[in-house]
């Protein structure tokens, strides 16, 4: 049953952090010099976009699967319509970047309306990458 949401949140940081995203779809913007700048250029090491092929393979260099998410062409699916399940999408390339945006498409779903069994959501930006957590953690 479709619940969505997007959420767009500037976020600057130095040093060699990692994007640890558990995410559908991402694209990561860069804002310029100016703040009213508008032009978004996409990092193509930072983005995920339709068709979802190779994400979470060797092959593909730029992206591991954690726990229960599975790779599907046209959606990343994080976990199962079952609680106490983790998945997560976490980039390999350091995000070097020191002003940037995120902004993400995702959608919840399960068997029923009173049935949605997902523990929560969150979006990590981590300085060591496939560490588990909880989605309440800090």
């Amino acid at each position: 049953m479709g619940a969505r949401g997007r959420r767009r949140g500037k976020m600057a940081a130095a040093g060699r952090w990692r994007a640890g995203l558990a995410v559908l779809a991402v694209a990561l913007g860069l804002g310029g010099a100016a703040a009213e700048q508008t032009e978004e250029h996409l990092k193509r090491e930072h983005s995920l976009s339709k068709p979802y092929q190779g994400v979470g393979s060797a092959s593909s260099g730029l992206w591991d699967l954690l726990g229960n998410a599975m790779v599907m062409t046209q959606f990343i699916r994080l976990t199962p319509d079952v609680q106490s399940k983790h998945g997560a999408v976490w980039n390999r390339v350091p995000c070097y970047l020191r002003d940037w945006e995120l902004q993400v498409h995702f959608r919840i779903h399960g068997q029923g309306k009173k049935n949605l069994n997902g523990d929560g959501f969150a979006i990590w930006y981590t300085k060591d990458r496939m560490q588990p957590g909880e989605a309440g953690d800090t």
